[in-house]
């Protein structure tokens, strides 16, 4: 088919194509911002995940860091980078902007530069992204994530993530908002959202989830929420539009100190279209775990699991608990434990009775 020659050929041309990818350019262009070949994702290091298999790959990056100048013009650097680059040279993997007093981030700012990932991190005065400053490149973007900033604009925030049509991650963390709207997300590759941690390093203020928030991710399989502020679970907010194609479990870890026994209505976590979950509560106020809103979420798949966190210190071993212990762990040789950390024993129920 091909000589060697030819052969040689080609594989030089497809050496030098990737090479054009990833170089750099020069400093002198961006400057005070600078081009690298890796930056790490916030996400992983905040959860002291440092797998390479888990840090985005990539061949060039722009970074704009330590920038305390209020003459800093993000929207004229990439201006000028736009006319330096050939128009092949324009797609870069990731942006952090990092430590910067910036305010606000304008319309079209990268002009015709794209990204697959966009990161901001430690702008404490960060307030404003405009709807349109990331559209140029919606199709491109992947991953967005935020760490300290002042952000509280819910419906801009959901409103640019929705543009973001294959959107995998979204990791924002102490940051301001207080809502997650209806329908907020409709990304059929998102696989991972996260607001805030469980070992309460980071939070978002969260005080409303809205209906059928995540009604729209079929291939969702890992939602963190973490919020001081959060009270009530709304009875739609996790409903699920499709049963799922495959067998892999959700992973749901939510927590704060304002949730207790009666902020999960019924049927709030029974509209999984049977698909198994693995429910996670941190740091609450439970006291117990309603019959009425537990049992049936455990009866929605077999493979179903829930976990007590130790953090949860004000759970009780009462007659309202009893049916975890009557209904799951009655005979441990024949049924499986699925209530992960249940600190009871029988003799805790003796005097209590079957409904």
């Amino acid at each position: 088919m091909f000589n060697r020659k030819t052969i040689v050929y080609i594989f030089s041309i497809l050496i030098f194509t990737d090479f054009i990818h990833s170089e750099c350019p020069p400093d002198s262009i961006i400057e005070p911002c600078s081009c690298v070949l890796t930056i790490p994702s916030h996400t992983y290091l905040l959860y002291n995940d440092y797998n390479p298999e888990t840090i985005y790959i990539q061949q060039k990056s722009i970074v704009c860091e330590h920038i305390h100048n209020s003459s800093f013009d993000l929207q004229a650097i990439f201006l000028n980078l736009n006319l330096y680059l050939n128009e092949n040279e324009t797609d870069f993997d990731s942006f952090l902007l990092f430590d910067t007093t910036v305010k606000s981030i304008p319309e079209n700012v990268f002009n015709n530069i794209t990204f697959r990932s966009l990161m901001f991190q430690d702008n404490y005065l960060l307030t404003i992204i405009d709807e349109n400053a990331f559209y140029y490149f919606k199709d491109n973007v992947e991953v967005f994530e935020t760490l300290n900033t002042n952000l509280s604009d819910s419906q801009i925030i959901f409103s640019i993530l929705k543009q973001f049509t294959n959107l995998r991650r979204v990791s924002m963390h102490n940051d301001r908002l207080t809502t997650i709207p209806n329908y907020a997300f409709n990304h059929t590759k998102l696989t991972d959202i996260w607001f805030g941690l469980e070992n309460r390093r980071t939070n978002q203020p969260i005080e409303s989830i809205g209906q059928y928030a995540f009604y729209n991710v079929p291939n969702l399989r890992l939602l963190r929420i973490f919020s001081p502020n959060l009270t009530q679970i709304n009875k739609y907010a996790f409903a699920q539009r499709n049963r799922s194609s495959t067998n892999n479990m959700l992973h749901i870890y939510i927590g704060g100190q304002m949730l207790n026994s009666t902020s999960f209505p019924l049927t709030s976590l029974s509209r999984f279209r049977n698909r198994p979950v693995f429910l996670r509560l941190y740091f609450t106020n439970l006291t117990y775990l309603d019959e009425n809103i537990f049992q049936p979420f455990l009866e929605t798949h077999p493979s179903s699991l829930i976990d007590i966190n130790y953090t949860n210190m004000n759970l009780q071993c009462d007659c309202q608990s009893a049916w975890i212990q009557y209904d799951y762990l009655r005979d441990v040789d024949e049924l499986e434990n699925r209530v992960y950390g249940y600190k009871c024993w029988p003799h805790d129920f003796s005097n209590c009775t079957l409904n």
